[in-house]
């Protein structure tokens, strides 16, 4: 393909942040770390739950309900594709525990939490 046809790829940024993602057939959203982040994507780990052309609505940070479409999947990663592009600082600004409507005490914070769990990888 004539790379002048094709639109520039946005700059992306490696991230250390959580999202829930909401999967058609799924009964809850699935918290899952984001590894990059651009203003029209996302590459997010999952477990397989996730399939290509699969739409999907993402809470991320201080922002809720990003309709997105799933436009590759590997083994443990995807790449997301959003309806719209997206206020950066607002995706990678945490959650207050008020906010979220959960106490402070069981606020899962990054990717550390998961560090001690027993039955990670």
């Amino acid at each position: 393909m004539d790379q002048s046809l094709e639109s520039p790829r946005q700059k992306r940024s490696s991230v250390i942040v959580r999202a829930y993602l909401h999967v058609p057939g799924l009964p809850r959203p699935m918290l899952q770390r984001v590894r990059n982040l651009s203003l029209t994507g996302a590459c997010v780990e999952h477990h397989g739950e996730l399939k290509a052309d699969m739409p999907i609505i993402v809470d991320m940070g201080l922002l809720e309900g990003l309709p997105a479409m799933v436009m590759w999947v590997t083994d443990r990663l995807a790449g997301l594709n959003f309806a719209q592009p997206i206020d950066l600082e607002a995706a990678r600004r945490p959650r207050s525990a008020a906010a979220s409507g959960t106490p402070a005490s069981n606020v899962q914070v990054g990717w550390m939490d998961e560090m001690r769990h027993a039955y990670r990888r």
